[in-house]
């Protein structure tokens, strides 16, 4: 019933849009939002303090190309929405869709969030508090106001590029061991982790679409304006800051801006580098296609942007 609502709605905001449509000028940027965020895995990720994010704050705005009226502003960042913490099981947009709140308001339009490369990236102590209005909020709808207030927006020498592929990833490889799960390798229960050891019972499940998607879509959006290039790709789940840092080093040479659109088109858990995967965690368990996840990601990244190539 939930799922049915959610569409329904979707889809009446997509038709609304549709039907709304009017000559625009765009505009977008990308600058640093400090404070607000923390590396969740600092304390078990050598290399990493809680400082080590993604700190890359994307704006993009659309005004009505004749009144100069709000039409609409996307902002991407990469935080994780846990301010309401795990006893909660309402649905809610948590600390960003508190943000959107306060744009909607303040700058008029349409306000959407995308989500990054939040995999292992939660809201910085204190952000949280003063729920339902919390801090962090509040942070971060001022400092995207003041992203979007800086922006001039344009139509001139505009174009925009659309390309999409499908990457199959193939069944799953679970890869549970008692070693990855429970840093188990010897003793336990009958020496069960000892025995497992020497056995390597591994328990690789094979998991086909009809539990999870493995058949994925990847997405790459080129939007120029003014000479300007924005370049937007999509990651089917929740890539952890690592792999954020492959995609970008990849487009820094194709775009002036890059923008992550992790969470996008499926759900396929988390994707840990093979760093991360081996160092283990409630992320690396939840990489479902093993060590090689996050290197799967990537590819199906490039495909769709070598698709814009070929345009």
């Amino acid at each position: 019933h939930v799922r049915a609502a959610m569409r329904d709605h979707m889809v009446t905001a997509l038709l609304n849009a549709e039907a709304a449509l009017v000559p625009a000028k765009l505009g977008f940027s990308s600058t640093p939002l400090l404070g607000v965020t923390v590396n969740r895995r600092a304390k078990e990720t050598p290399g990493e303090s809680p400082s080590t994010i993604d700190p890359h704050l994307g704006v993009l705005i659309a005004v009505d190309a004749k009144s100069g009226d709000r039409i609409g502003t996307l902002w991407n960042f990469a935080i994780h929405g846990v301010c309401y913490g795990p006893d909660n099981l309402l649905f809610s947009g948590d600390i960003a869709g508190r943000a959107n709140t306060l744009l909607d308001s303040s700058e008029g339009g349409v306000t959407v969030f995308v989500n990054a490369d939040a995999g292992d990236i939660d809201p910085a102590p204190g952000m949280c508090d003063n729920e339902p209005s919390f801090v962090g909020s509040k942070k971060i709808a001022m400092a995207v106001s003041a992203a979007a207030k800086a922006i001039v927006p344009s139509n001139e020498g505009s174009s925009l590029a659309v390309s999409s592929t499908v990457i199959d990833f193939g069944p799953t490889d679970l890869n549970a061991t008692l070693g990855r799960w429970d840093n188990c390798t010897s003793g336990g229960q009958l020496d069960i982790c000892t025995i497992c050891e020497v056995l390597q019972c591994d328990l690789h499940v094979h998991l086909n679409e009809g539990w999870i998607t493995n058949r994925p879509p990847f997405t790459a959006i080129r939007l120029t304006v003014s000479g300007s290039t924005l370049l937007a790709v999509t990651m089917p789940g929740e890539p952890l800051l690592e792999l954020g840092w492959w995609v970008r080093n990849f487009t820094e040479p194709l775009a002036d801006t890059t923008f992550l659109l992790g969470y996008s088109q499926s759900h396929m858990g988390y994707f840990a580098t093979p760093d991360s995967y081996d160092i283990g965690g409630y992320e690396s368990q939840l990489t479902f296609w093993g060590i090689e996840t996050a290197h799967k990601v990537l590819d199906g990244v490039k495909a769709a942007v070598a698709g814009l190539t070929a345009q």
